[in-house]
């Protein structure tokens, strides 16, 4: 890192490459590191000219963020330039003065791009208003690189020097110069404990669980392969066969968020119901569970805990349907004068008051009347009510369908049918 100097102390070390190399050509030709105009030289001269000071793509957002928080600073701030410089040389057109002198600098950068600690020194030396200067002591080296530039190009960066007659010039790019902040970053404090009593902090984390499917289906499922088809959604009294990798640990457990509500259930898994690649678990219909979830979407996570460090899988989505328990009033249900049907569904688990729930029938969605509490009880008004027979019902909760379907075990092989008892016939 450099100081402001820096920019100035690079101008004049270029300065005394360029005029050894023209002065070995024409002793008598010197630098000047000023504009190129109309004042005429009168023997051999190269103007130097540094004309566009630009932010070094690569390096450019290498220091950020260099403050914390709170605004203090946390490390220098460091600016990344690249310094692009013409050189202008003049001198008798006849002899071709002009064309000796870009010879010899091209000749002399190529065969030395870098800005080397010793000839930093020496432009430091030269120049007392240099006397500061820090940049022979910077980590970054300098190299100079020719630029190409088009004909239009070289017209424009000519067209802004005022009244400056064109002559014979060269473009070059030193870069990366690194011009270091002033201010000083706060220092912290030594560190006098790490991690709980001091025992420092563990290095080898070992694997992180990975889940890579879940299996919804029947509990009699759970020791059968190859297993039918998977449900789409799981609900009460359905089993999850959650397969993956790195699963073994002094404990583990399933974490089910759900993405709606506040609503957050973790299950810790038996010894006897889990491997490395697989977690076997059935959700329970009982009482307790009808309060204790939610029909929606949820995220599953496994946790898996050793000792006192705990790590945590990736999350997979998981779609939670809501039971149809009971449909009153049973079938064959009858219009009434108007053509409307009123119909109570019972459900598990209960429906929250802020989830949206909807009756699906024929190709009709109805939603269900207002409940200002939970509930596993819905009434829906289904108005001019279509005229059908044993058509099948859905219930949608927060935009999860429960399932139609159930499992058949005789005769074998187990397959799904439709489920009699979730059909209606209206009149």
């Amino acid at each position: 890192m450099s100081n402001a100097l820096a920019i100035a102390t690079v101008t004049t070390a270029l300065a005394q490459i360029v005029r050894t190399a023209v002065q070995s050509v024409l002793p008598g030709a010197d630098v000047l590191t000023d504009r190129p105009d109309s004042t005429p030289l009168g023997q051999p001269r190269v103007r130097l000219y540094l004309y566009q000071v630009t932010p070094n793509s690569s390096l450019r957002n290498h220091d950020l963020p260099a403050r914390s928080a709170d605004g203090r600073l946390v490390k220098r701030p460091t600016a990344a330039l690249d310094l692009s410089y013409l050189l202008a040389f003049y001198g008798n057109e006849n002899t071709l003065e002009p064309q000796l002198m870009l010879g010899a600098t091209v000749r002399d950068i190529h065969a030395k791009p870098v800005l080397m600690r010793q000839m930093i020194e020496d432009a430091i030396a030269s120049e007392p208003f240099l006397a500061t200067s820090n940049l022979a002591d910077a980590v970054e080296q300098i190299k100079f690189t020719p630029l190409t530039l088009s004909l239009e190009e070289l017209s424009k960066l000519w067209s802004v020097f005022f009244q400056a007659p064109y002559a014979l010039s060269v473009a070059y790019q030193g870069t990366v110069v690194l011009i270091e902040s002033e201010e000083s970053p706060h220092s912290p404090l030594p560190v006098l404990r790490r991690g709980e009593e001091d025992r420092g902090v563990q290095l080898l984390l070992g694997p992180f669980p990975i889940i890579d499917s879940i299996h919804i289906g029947a509990p009699e499922e759970l020791g059968l392969h190859p297993r039918i088809t998977a449900y789409p959604s799981v609900q009460l009294g359905t089993a999850l066969i959650i397969a993956g990798r790195n699963l073994v640990g002094e404990q583990i457990q399933i974490q089910f968020n759900h993405t709606r509500l506040a609503l957050i259930r973790t299950i810790l898994i038996p010894a006897n119901d889990r491997s490395d690649t697989e977690l076997r678990i059935m959700l329970a219909d009982d009482g307790p569970a009808q309060t204790d979830w939610a029909a929606g979407l949820y995220t599953v996570t496994v946790l898996v805990k050793n000792g006192d460090v705990e790590r945590m899988s990736n999350q997979l989505p998981l779609s939670f349907a809501s039971k149809l328990n009971n449909i009153v009033p049973a079938n064959p249900i009858m219009r009434d004068a108007n053509g409307d049907v009123t119909m109570t569904i019972t459900c598990g688990p209960v429906v929250r008051t802020s989830q949206r729930a909807a009756l699906l029938i024929a190709d009709r969605e109805i939603d269900a009347e207002p409940h200002p509490i939970d509930t596993a009880t819905l009434q829906f008004i289904i108005e001019d009510a279509p005229v059908v027979n044993d058509a099948l019902i859905r219930l949608r909760i927060d935009g999860v369908d429960s399932l139609p379907f159930r499992r058949q075990g005789v005769p074998p092989p187990p397959r799904l049918v439709f489920d009699n008892n979730q059909k209606v016939t209206i009149l």
